[in-house]
């Protein structure tokens, strides 16, 4: 049987906000072809992630980005492999034919996707006294619901893990403000954080560099940073 590798690639898109005392307006995007599918190959051999890297790079001919395989689907005419990718706007240089959509979740029952929007709901169907968690995607095209689960399982993961791994500074920069962390926890979460808790949080993980965000009319500049990670803390990434 065919065994496709499909990628899921999420990017952190930054826009210059218009007025100057806010900060970036921070987006999430995802990598689809022409026809707005998500990469993917047949795979050949063993080392499917390898395969999987070497795709994503010459897609946005960059290697920096966070990869991982997040689940199997079994279809009727083939296996897909579902890997879930993560990088900054920064690391990405597309290749034609390729391009970056829009991409959210809202209120847990609504998939934005290349600006337009499908419901979906979770349900929870308990069996042996273990939960199971089944997304329903209520839209009748096959392919397209095929498509949005795949993303919608992926970016569940990360939601699931950002606060407990080190995955939210994937989507980071080279150096970046704590500001731009914060932004981008929420906006993944779908969420407001105190900030000064939230800073506590991450701080050690953030190294202070000798770069600072540019002064806009004698407002004061925001220190950058670059991810510092801990060896033998609780934050491990695999």
């Amino acid at each position: 049987m065919k065994i496709n590798l499909v990628s899921c690639l999420f990017v952190i898109d930054s826009e210059k906000n218009t007025n100057i005392r806010k900060n970036d307006i921070k987006t999430i995007k995802v990598l689809v072809d022409k026809n707005n599918k998500l990469p993917q190959t047949i795979c050949k051999s063993e080392g499917m992630k390898d395969q999987v890297k070497e795709t994503v790079s010459s897609l946005i001919g960059s290697n920096i980005f966070h990869i991982e395989q997040v689940f199997t689907m079994d279809y009727a005419d083939s296996i897909d492999v579902i890997y879930m990718c993560a990088t900054n706007i920064e690391n990405v240089s597309l290749k034609d034919g390729y391009h970056l959509v829009d991409f959210k979740i809202n209120d847990n029952k609504e998939i934005v996707f290349n600006d337009n929007k499908y419901d979906y709901k979770t349900i929870e169907k308990e069996e042996n006294k273990n939960i199971e968690y089944i997304h329903e995607i209520l839209f009748k095209d096959d392919e397209l619901k095929r498509l949005l689960m795949n993303l919608l399982i992926c970016y569940k993961r990360i939601r699931s893990n950002i606060d407990s791994t080190d995955i939210i500074f994937k989507f980071m920069g080279e150096t970046f403000t704590l500001e731009d962390v914060r932004m981008v926890y929420e906006l993944i979460k779908d969420c407001t954080v105190d900030k000064s808790n939230f800073r506590k949080k991450i701080i050690k993980y953030c190294e202070l560099t000798e770069s600072k965000d540019e002064t806009k009319n004698g407002f004061r500049p925001s220190q950058r940073y670059k991810f510092k990670p801990l060896k033998g803390d609780a934050w491990v990434w695999y």
